[in-house]
């Protein structure tokens, strides 16, 4: 077991990597029409970050809307918008979260802190401060977008954080919904695991909707944990959880974000 958790680590600093350099690639997501592009530098995590903020062709600012958080924005927010946009929904509010300077998302996307990690790590507490106390408070009192209820969206190690806010109790968790495709469950041998039996230590239920999905094609290693991890969840029976889970089928680890998002709307809301 020790030989896989190692192996399953090597891949995921291959992935953040492989995403870390995409993210230096950032398409004109200003040039998206109905977006409201802005930057906001966290004191929590001493970082600025490009938000981009996806309003529906009929907007009223009287109506309430889903909320839908894209992390890694940098490379998720216009295929996100071209699926919203093909769906022809107009209560729905994307809001994705990306960097304007330099990508921290091995830092913000990850805890605990690994020094065996090339690079910073162990930061989720603050970034999820910084979406706490700074973003949904300009996107909510700011911007006066009301939310009937929010969603988070992560993959890969952007799913690990999507998760990792679903059970940790440092922080209020402001999520309705959370959808988490090809998440890196193995991080810090596992701690996921760790972290959920603390919760179900302490909790009986969970009112949440939960979708969570892998690629047959993504490794051996990332299936196992992924399964591993839904049969955990799944014999909880925790009151109150919706939980949906899929393995994609013919999907490798990078072509699985936008399928996942794209099913977890049509699911989730």
């Amino acid at each position: 077991m020790k030989k896989i958790i190692q192996n399953a680590i090597g891949f995921l600093c291959l992935i953040i990597g492989i995403l870390s350099l995409n993210g230096c690639e950032k398409e004109n997501l200003s040039s998206i029409k109905n977006n409201h592009p802005f930057s906001i530098t966290s004191k929590y995590t001493n970082t600025t970050y490009s938000i981009n903020v996806l309003y529906p062709q009929t907007y009223d600012p009287s109506n309430s809307y889903h909320t839908i958080y894209i992390l890694d924005g940098d490379d998720y927010f216009k295929e996100a918008t071209d699926i919203v946009t093909e769906s022809n929904r107009e209560d729905i509010i994307l809001i994705g979260v990306g960097y304007a300077n330099k990508n921290r998302r091995g830092t913000d996307y990850s805890y605990p802190e690994d020094n065996d990690f090339s690079g910073a790590s162990g930061g989720a507490k603050e970034f999820i401060n910084f979406i706490n106390n700074e973003l949904i408070v300009h996107i909510e009192n700011e911007l006066e977008i009301e939310s009937t209820d929010r969603t988070l969206f992560g993959h890969s190690l952007g799913g690990y954080l999507a998760l990792y806010t679903l059970f940790q109790q440092d922080q209020p968790n402001p999520f309705d919904n959370i959808i988490a495709a090809s998440s890196n469950i193995m991080w810090y041998n596992a701690y996921l695991f760790h972290l959920e039996q603390h919760y179900f230590d302490t909790h009986d239920s969970l009112h949440k909707n939960l979708y969570i999905t892998v690629g047959d094609l993504e490794g051996a290693s990332i299936n196992l944990f992924f399964n591993a991890f839904k049969e955990k969840i799944s014999e909880r029976s925790y009151t109150g959880l919706i939980l949906h889970h899929e393995r994609l089928k013919n999907i490798s680890h990078r072509n699985s974000p936008m399928i996942s998002f794209k099913k977890g709307l049509s699911i989730i809301l």
